[in-house]
């Protein structure tokens, strides 16, 4: 066995480095240095707010693609507007909703007695005693409305005959107030089953022969297709067909995309455009907004 130690080391003396002094050959190299990186970073910076800037007005010269979301309403009351609507809701409303339950009211026995032995499938001719409730409705109804705050309604244009366009489609769908055509003109409409169980209104609303869609039914989409099919090829010998083809309620900013139902028959289609005359809007009825 051999061990072999070697020489501890104790630390060698540091030798002294010769420090060399800046030539001014140096300095001039370190200024270029230094403006050649300030150059780059100026050359970064002067595109970047080109590039920008060209961006924003690209932005602003075309159409933005992102819009008001059509199903948000949110009111904004000034101080006044608030100090009219706590005195009209205790003092014009309360007369107002008595009149409007009184026309309501008034109108349910006509329509119940009309209803009476009328058959949902077989076409046939309407009465003349028929005919003469249905001009009642029709007075009543708009009595009513004019009770509830709809003084006048202008309508632009003439309705086309049942034989011409059997369909018409009405947007932009925003409210329940959107009824007022429906009982100034008798049209059928596409509505849940659930809406013939509401009392008083039910009876108004089966009065018209609407097509009810059973949302329980799986089939229940095909069918209404099919009934709406019949009821247009009839050759106007059914009421004309109201169908609200956007199929909820949106805040009017803009249309959604329309369902398919009423164009389905491949008939001529009369397009009716609603619009409220309410510089607050206090009319529409949305999923998130005051009546939500």
């Amino acid at each position: 066995m051999e061990f072999t130690c070697g020489k501890v080391d104790r630390g060698l003396k540091k030798k002294k480095e010769k420090t060399r002094k800046p030539t001014p050959q140096n300095k001039r190299g370190q200024l270029r240095n230094i403006f050649n990186t300030l150059g780059v970073l100026f050359l970064f910076l002067f595109a970047w707010v080109f590039a920008r800037s060209s961006a924003m007005k690209s932005s602003n010269s075309r159409p933005s693609r992102v819009g008001r979301n059509p199903f948000i309403h949110e009111l904004k009351f000034t101080l006044r507007e608030k100090l009219k609507i706590g005195l009209m809701s205790v003092t014009v409303f309360p007369v107002r909703l008595l009149l409007v339950s009184f026309f309501m009211l008034l109108a349910w026995p006509f329509a119940f007695t009309a209803s009476l032995g009328r058959s949902e499938f077989v076409i046939e001719p309407q009465s003349w005693w028929r005919r003469f409730i249905d001009l009642c409705l029709r007075v009543i109804m708009r009595a009513m409305w004019f009770c509830g705050g709809f003084h006048w309604i202008k309508v632009k244009g003439e309705r086309a005959a049942p034989s011409e366009a059997p369909i018409l489609t009405v947007a932009p769908h925003s409210s329940y107030f959107d009824a007022i055509p429906v009982t100034m003109t008798m049209c059928s409409i596409v509505t849940k089953l659930e809406s013939s169980s509401i009392p008083v209104w039910g009876t108004l609303i089966s009065y018209i022969r609407p097509v009810f869609v059973f949302r329980s039914d799986q089939d229940s989409r095909r069918k209404t297709v099919e009934e709406i099919k019949r009821r247009a090829r009839s050759g106007g010998q059914w009421p004309q067909i109201m169908i609200f083809p956007e199929g909820t309620c949106t805040n009017r900013s803009g249309l959604i995309l329309y369902k398919a139902g009423a164009f389905i028959p491949g008939l001529p289609v009369q397009p009716v455009v609603l619009r409220y005359r309410n510089k607050l809007d206090t009319v529409t009825w949305t999923w998130q907004g005051p009546a939500a």
